[in-house]
Protein backbone atom coordinates (compact mmCIF):
# COMPACT_ATOMS: atom_id res chain seq x y z
CA UNK A 1 0.00 0.00 0.00
CA UNK A 2 1.49 3.60 -0.81
CA UNK A 3 1.50 6.35 1.49
CA UNK A 4 -0.28 9.71 0.06
CA UNK A 5 1.92 12.61 0.74
CA UNK A 6 0.62 15.59 2.89
CA UNK A 7 1.63 18.76 4.25
CA UNK A 8 -0.45 20.04 7.53
CA UNK A 9 0.71 24.19 7.84
CA UNK A 10 -0.78 25.62 11.30
CA UNK A 11 0.57 28.85 10.49
CA UNK A 12 3.68 29.24 12.41
CA UNK A 13 5.66 25.80 11.23
CA UNK A 14 3.95 23.11 8.60
CA UNK A 15 4.47 19.39 9.19
CA UNK A 16 4.93 16.77 6.55
CA UNK A 17 3.45 13.28 6.60
CA UNK A 18 2.10 10.20 4.95
CA UNK A 19 -1.54 9.09 4.92
CA UNK A 20 -2.98 5.19 4.37
CA UNK A 21 -6.37 4.03 4.06
CA UNK A 22 -9.96 5.28 3.46
CA UNK A 23 -9.95 8.78 3.57
CA UNK A 24 -13.39 8.61 4.80
CA UNK A 25 -12.69 6.41 7.85
CA UNK A 26 -12.15 6.74 11.24
CA UNK A 27 -9.12 8.73 11.42
CA UNK A 28 -6.18 7.97 13.51
CA UNK A 29 -3.16 10.48 14.27
CA UNK A 30 0.06 8.29 13.96
CA UNK A 31 2.89 10.10 16.34
CA UNK A 32 6.40 7.82 16.11
CA UNK A 33 9.22 8.02 18.18
CA UNK A 34 12.31 9.84 18.96
CA UNK A 35 14.72 10.25 15.99
CA UNK A 36 12.01 8.58 13.84
CA UNK A 37 9.74 9.66 11.24
CA UNK A 38 5.79 8.86 9.93
CA UNK A 39 7.86 6.20 7.57
CA UNK A 40 7.78 4.45 11.19
CA UNK A 41 4.10 3.36 10.44
CA UNK A 42 4.20 2.29 6.68
CA UNK A 43 4.99 -1.51 7.56
CA UNK A 44 2.08 -1.47 9.89
CA UNK A 45 -0.14 0.50 7.38
CA UNK A 46 -1.39 -2.57 4.78
CA UNK A 47 -2.71 -4.72 7.50
CA UNK A 48 -5.44 -1.66 9.05
CA UNK A 49 -8.77 -1.78 8.13
CA UNK A 50 -11.36 0.91 8.41
CA UNK A 51 -9.70 3.90 9.58
CA UNK A 52 -7.68 6.65 7.70
CA UNK A 53 -3.98 6.50 9.15
CA UNK A 54 -2.27 9.95 9.84
CA UNK A 55 1.70 9.68 10.29
CA UNK A 56 2.78 13.25 11.00
CA UNK A 57 6.49 13.96 11.10
CA UNK A 58 6.62 15.70 14.38
CA UNK A 59 8.58 19.48 14.68
CA UNK A 60 11.96 18.68 13.43
CA UNK A 61 11.76 15.41 12.47
CA UNK A 62 11.54 13.65 8.97
CA UNK A 63 10.42 16.89 6.56
CA UNK A 64 8.25 18.83 9.03
CA UNK A 65 9.76 22.49 9.88
CA UNK A 66 12.52 23.19 12.51
CA UNK A 67 11.42 25.10 15.58
CA UNK A 68 12.91 28.43 15.59
CA UNK A 69 16.42 29.20 17.15
CA UNK A 70 14.67 30.35 20.43
CA UNK A 71 12.91 27.43 21.33
CA UNK A 72 13.73 24.36 22.08
CA UNK A 73 12.24 20.33 21.87
CA UNK A 74 10.80 20.22 25.30
CA UNK A 75 8.02 17.22 25.76
CA UNK A 76 4.52 19.65 26.00
CA UNK A 77 5.55 21.99 22.76
CA UNK A 78 5.03 18.49 20.58
CA UNK A 79 1.50 17.99 22.61
CA UNK A 80 0.82 21.85 21.92
CA UNK A 81 1.78 20.57 17.96
CA UNK A 82 -0.91 18.16 17.86
CA UNK A 83 -3.38 20.15 19.48
CA UNK A 84 -3.18 22.53 16.82
CA UNK A 85 -2.97 20.07 13.99
CA UNK A 86 -5.95 18.25 14.40
CA UNK A 87 -7.51 21.69 14.72
CA UNK A 88 -6.24 22.39 11.38
CA UNK A 89 -7.32 19.61 10.19
CA UNK A 90 -10.90 19.65 11.68
CA UNK A 91 -11.16 16.95 13.44
CA UNK A 92 -13.64 16.91 16.48
CA UNK A 93 -13.05 13.37 17.13
CA UNK A 94 -10.20 11.39 16.61
CA UNK A 95 -7.96 8.03 17.85
CA UNK A 96 -4.07 8.59 18.65
CA UNK A 97 -2.05 5.74 17.85
CA UNK A 98 1.82 6.79 19.19
CA UNK A 99 5.26 4.85 19.45
CA UNK A 100 7.89 5.69 22.41
CA UNK A 101 8.28 9.62 22.00
CA UNK A 102 5.00 9.97 19.79
CA UNK A 103 2.83 7.33 22.94
CA UNK A 104 4.33 9.80 25.62
CA UNK A 105 2.65 13.17 23.21
CA UNK A 106 -0.56 10.65 22.84
CA UNK A 107 -1.12 10.62 27.06
CA UNK A 108 -0.18 13.52 27.41
CA UNK A 109 -2.88 15.54 24.94
CA UNK A 110 -5.28 12.75 25.81
CA UNK A 111 -5.24 14.10 29.14
CA UNK A 112 -6.01 17.82 27.90
CA UNK A 113 -8.25 17.22 25.31
CA UNK A 114 -10.43 14.39 27.03
CA UNK A 115 -13.58 13.43 24.85
CA UNK A 116 -11.83 14.64 21.68
CA UNK A 117 -9.78 11.55 22.01
CA UNK A 118 -12.18 8.45 21.24
CA UNK A 119 -9.07 5.61 21.44
CA UNK A 120 -5.13 5.73 22.44
CA UNK A 121 -2.72 2.91 21.21
CA UNK A 122 0.48 3.06 22.62
CA UNK A 123 3.43 1.11 21.40
CA UNK A 124 6.20 1.05 24.06
CA UNK A 125 5.90 4.46 25.77
CA UNK A 126 3.63 5.57 28.45
CA UNK A 127 4.54 8.48 30.33
CA UNK A 128 6.79 11.32 30.61
CA UNK A 129 10.62 10.16 31.68
CA UNK A 130 10.60 11.59 35.11
CA UNK A 131 13.55 13.28 37.03
CA UNK A 132 13.80 13.76 40.82
CA UNK A 133 13.37 17.42 41.89
CA UNK A 134 17.15 17.41 43.61
CA UNK A 135 18.61 16.98 39.95
CA UNK A 136 17.41 19.78 38.02
CA UNK A 137 20.14 22.18 38.83
CA UNK A 138 22.68 19.65 37.48
CA UNK A 139 20.69 19.46 34.60
CA UNK A 140 19.93 22.97 33.62
CA UNK A 141 23.43 23.46 33.63
CA UNK A 142 24.03 20.59 31.28
CA UNK A 143 21.47 21.91 28.86
CA UNK A 144 22.89 25.71 28.69
CA UNK A 145 26.01 24.22 28.30
CA UNK A 146 25.06 22.09 25.29
CA UNK A 147 23.13 25.50 23.81
CA UNK A 148 26.59 26.73 23.48
CA UNK A 149 27.83 24.26 21.86
CA UNK A 150 25.42 24.14 18.93
CA UNK A 151 25.52 27.99 18.54
CA UNK A 152 29.12 27.77 17.66
CA UNK A 153 28.73 24.75 15.52
CA UNK A 154 28.51 21.04 15.94
CA UNK A 155 29.19 19.16 12.94
CA UNK A 156 26.29 16.85 11.25
CA UNK A 157 27.09 13.38 10.29
CA UNK A 158 27.76 12.99 6.55
CA UNK A 159 27.52 9.96 4.67
CA UNK A 160 28.96 8.70 1.44
CA UNK A 161 26.14 7.13 0.21
CA UNK A 162 22.18 5.76 1.23
CA UNK A 163 23.21 2.53 1.93
CA UNK A 164 25.84 3.45 4.55
CA UNK A 165 23.21 5.66 6.51
CA UNK A 166 20.93 2.80 6.44
CA UNK A 167 23.68 0.49 7.97
CA UNK A 168 24.60 3.09 10.20
CA UNK A 169 20.73 3.43 11.71
CA UNK A 170 20.53 -0.38 11.84
CA UNK A 171 22.80 -0.17 14.88
CA UNK A 172 21.56 2.78 16.25
CA UNK A 173 20.36 2.88 20.04
CA UNK A 174 17.26 1.18 19.05
CA UNK A 175 18.36 -1.24 16.70
CA UNK A 176 15.96 -2.34 13.56
CA UNK A 177 16.45 -4.35 11.05
CA UNK A 178 17.45 -3.43 7.56
CA UNK A 179 14.12 -3.26 5.65
CA UNK A 180 12.70 -0.64 8.77
CA UNK A 181 16.07 1.57 8.77
CA UNK A 182 15.79 1.76 4.61
CA UNK A 183 12.71 3.13 5.29
CA UNK A 184 13.49 6.00 7.78
CA UNK A 185 16.58 6.87 6.44
CA UNK A 186 15.27 7.57 3.33
CA UNK A 187 12.35 9.92 4.46
CA UNK A 188 15.08 11.94 6.65
CA UNK A 189 18.21 12.61 5.05
CA UNK A 190 19.01 14.73 1.85
CA UNK A 191 21.78 14.97 -0.79
CA UNK A 192 24.22 17.83 0.17
CA UNK A 193 26.41 17.79 -2.72
CA UNK A 194 28.44 14.37 -3.20
CA UNK A 195 27.48 13.24 0.71
CA UNK A 196 24.13 12.85 2.25
CA UNK A 197 23.20 14.18 5.46
CA UNK A 198 20.49 14.30 7.43
CA UNK A 199 16.85 16.65 7.72
CA UNK A 200 16.40 15.58 11.62
CA UNK A 201 17.64 19.08 13.50
CA UNK A 202 20.40 18.51 14.86
CA UNK A 203 19.12 20.37 18.36
CA UNK A 204 16.66 17.35 19.26
CA UNK A 205 19.63 15.71 20.73
CA UNK A 206 20.07 18.70 23.21
CA UNK A 207 19.28 16.79 26.84
CA UNK A 208 15.97 18.44 28.71
CA UNK A 209 16.60 21.47 30.79
CA UNK A 210 13.54 20.37 33.10
CA UNK A 211 11.68 17.20 33.45
CA UNK A 212 8.13 16.57 35.49
CA UNK A 213 8.60 14.43 38.99
CA UNK A 214 7.18 11.03 38.82
CA UNK A 215 3.53 12.15 40.29
CA UNK A 216 3.44 15.12 37.73
CA UNK A 217 4.37 12.61 34.58
CA UNK A 218 1.83 9.82 35.77
CA UNK A 219 -0.77 12.29 36.24
CA UNK A 220 -1.12 13.22 32.63
CA UNK A 221 -1.61 8.60 32.03
CA UNK A 222 -3.99 8.92 35.32
CA UNK A 223 -6.26 11.56 33.72
CA UNK A 224 -6.93 9.86 30.30
CA UNK A 225 -10.72 9.21 29.85
CA UNK A 226 -10.36 7.38 26.51
CA UNK A 227 -10.35 3.87 25.74
CA UNK A 228 -6.65 3.22 26.48
CA UNK A 229 -4.04 0.22 25.21
CA UNK A 230 -0.69 0.10 25.91
CA UNK A 231 1.26 -2.91 24.12
CA UNK A 232 5.35 -3.37 25.01
CA UNK A 233 8.08 -5.24 24.81
CA UNK A 234 7.86 -7.34 27.46
CA UNK A 235 11.95 -7.52 27.21
CA UNK A 236 12.40 -3.80 27.45
CA UNK A 237 12.93 -0.77 29.31
CA UNK A 238 9.01 0.24 29.46
CA UNK A 239 8.37 -2.71 31.76
CA UNK A 240 10.14 -0.97 34.98
CA UNK A 241 8.07 1.95 34.51
CA UNK A 242 4.29 0.28 34.45
CA UNK A 243 5.13 -2.38 37.22
CA UNK A 244 5.10 -0.31 40.46
CA UNK A 245 2.09 1.69 39.19
CA UNK A 246 -0.01 -1.15 37.93
CA UNK A 247 -2.97 0.25 40.74
CA UNK A 248 -2.88 3.79 39.45
CA UNK A 249 -3.12 2.48 35.64
CA UNK A 250 -5.34 0.14 36.01
CA UNK A 251 -8.25 1.82 33.40
CA UNK A 252 -5.03 1.04 30.49
CA UNK A 253 -5.30 -2.55 28.62
CA UNK A 254 -1.46 -3.54 28.35
CA UNK A 255 -0.55 -6.13 26.09
CA UNK A 256 3.32 -7.92 26.67
CA UNK A 257 4.95 -8.31 23.07
CA UNK A 258 7.77 -10.56 21.59
CA UNK A 259 10.25 -8.39 20.26
CA UNK A 260 12.36 -4.67 20.30
CA UNK A 261 11.55 -1.40 20.95
CA UNK A 262 10.22 -1.19 17.01
CA UNK A 263 8.19 -4.45 17.52
CA UNK A 264 5.79 -2.46 15.31
CA UNK A 265 7.80 -2.59 12.69
CA UNK A 266 10.12 -5.74 13.25
CA UNK A 267 8.65 -9.10 13.80
CA UNK A 268 5.50 -8.63 15.41
CA UNK A 269 3.55 -6.43 12.97
CA UNK A 270 0.85 -8.39 11.85
CA UNK A 271 0.12 -9.32 15.45
CA UNK A 272 0.03 -5.51 16.72
CA UNK A 273 -2.18 -4.99 13.33
CA UNK A 274 -4.49 -8.01 15.10
CA UNK A 275 -4.91 -5.61 18.29
CA UNK A 276 -5.45 -2.27 16.87
CA UNK A 277 -8.18 -3.66 14.49
CA UNK A 278 -9.85 -5.08 17.31
CA UNK A 279 -9.60 -2.08 19.67
CA UNK A 280 -10.76 0.16 16.75
CA UNK A 281 -13.48 -1.59 15.47
CA UNK A 282 -15.18 -2.52 19.12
Amino acid sequence: MEPRDIEINIGRMSFSGQEWGDPDGRPVIALHGWLDNAASFGPLAPFLQGIRLIAIDQAGHGRSSHRPAEMDYAIWNYVEDLVEVVDTLELETFSLMGHSMGAIVSVMASAILEDRVEKAILLDGLYPMPRKPEEAPNALAAYIQERKSFRRGKPVNRYRSLEHAVRVRCLGQFPVTRDSSALLVERALFQDGDAWTWRTDPRLNLPSPTRFTQDQALAFAEKMTCDAHMLYAKEGYVDALIEPHRKRLAHIKFYPMPGSHHFHMDGETEAVARIVNEVMND
